[in-house]
């Protein structure tokens, strides 16, 4: 009857434990991911400074300053970029209605000018608006901004501990468990899913940058490096990605007259650039985890639809862990009837 009692309070305790921390589970899968990428630079720096607090803070220190140079140098680039689009509008304008006015001439496309005049007037009316639909929604922006550097510092404080204090949070889940082949099983699984997702996200968006810049290289678009970066870094955008960069770009190249050039650099876009994603990403990931390519695409696909973003990470992760239980679960069975 105690025992019961014990349990009933255990489940009521452990139901109250998981609603306190779901408000925190994306800071905790980030954390989670951070000290498991940088752990083994943890165990580098530990040697150096002999103390297990300078170490952790040295550490993310270091992830601190590898997050925050690219968005530092993304942010001064797109201001730039931007102040360069919206001096700019009066040109585009202008290219767009030469065009307009040639298919006009033709008399057998006649029939798209009511739908052209419309477009005309609806794409020039956002850019033009777009500094005052900025200023309305200042407050959405600056609540978003707060968010994502809440779940940051969260983050952090919570891979500082998980790095700090590994091993005495894996002995203290591991004592609760009794099967520890299955337990340190799924934990291999975990970080190595972790790693592979996040070396695929990485080598992916380095391809994607070089891809992407020598098809704007082709077209005349210059400034190598500064394409491959903003492309390299929106390559982590999920679903939309780096369609962010180039499609602004092919229209803008259709607008200005340039319409062989336009079209290349959308076939470029869709079949080179979202190929290595669609394909080498997977690859990469299963090379190292062991997963067929086509589940990790749907997968991860699937992840980043139902928890957004965070889901390129949680999705490989699941898969992964799914595929040691089912493993280890016939294993066991098969064990029994031997």
């Amino acid at each position: 009857m105690r025992s019961s009692i014990i349990a009933f309070f255990l489940f009521l305790a452990t139901i109250a434990f998981f609603a306190i921390m779901l408000p925190f589970w994306k800071s905790i899968v980030w954390g989670i991911t951070i000290a498991i990428v940088f752990y083994p630079l943890f165990e580098k720096a530990q040697k150096i400074f002999k103390n297990k607090n300078i170490s952790s803070i040295v550490i993310i220190f270091v992830v601190l300053v590898i997050i925050a140079m690219p968005i530092t140098l993304a942010v001064y680039i797109m201001v730039n970029e931007t102040e360069k689009f919206l001096e700019n509008i009066g040109q585009i304008k202008l290219a767009f209605s030469t065009i307009v006015a040639k298919i006009h001439s033709i008399s057998k496309l006649k029939i798209l000018t009511p739908y052209l005049d419309k477009l005309d007037q609806a794409l020039f009316s956002v850019l033009q608006n777009t500094g005052v639909l900025i200023t309305k929604n200042v407050g959405i922006i600056f609540s978003q901004t707060y968010n994502i550097v809440a779940n940051f510092i969260f983050s952090f404080i919570i891979a500082f501990y998980l790095i700090r204090d590994n091993e005495k949070f894996l002995n203290y889940i591991s004592s609760m468990i009794d099967d520890k082949e299955s337990f340190y099983r799924i934990l291999k699984s975990i970080r190595d899913s972790i790693n592979a997702t996040v070396l695929g996200g990485v080598l992916t968006a380095f391809i994607q940058g070089i891809v992407g810049a020598v098809g704007f290289l082709i077209v005349g678009l210059n400034a190598f490096f500064m394409w491959m970066f903003l492309i390299a870094l929106f390559s982590f955008v999920p679903l939309v990605g780096t369609a962010i960069i180039w499609v602004p770009a092919a229209v803008y190249l259709f607008i200005d007259g340039h319409i062989l050039k336009g079209i290349f650099l959308s076939i470029w876009g869709v079949v080179a650039i979202g190929m290595v994603d669609n394909y080498i990403r997977p690859i990469i990931i299963s090379s190292k985890i062991n997963i067929h390519p086509m589940i990790l695409f749907f997968g991860i696909l699937g992840s980043i639809i139902v928890f957004g973003p965070i889901g390129i990470i949680v999705g490989p992760v699941i898969i992964s862990v799914a595929d040691v239980l089912v493993k280890t679960y016939v294993e066991n069975k098969s064990k029994r009837y031997r």
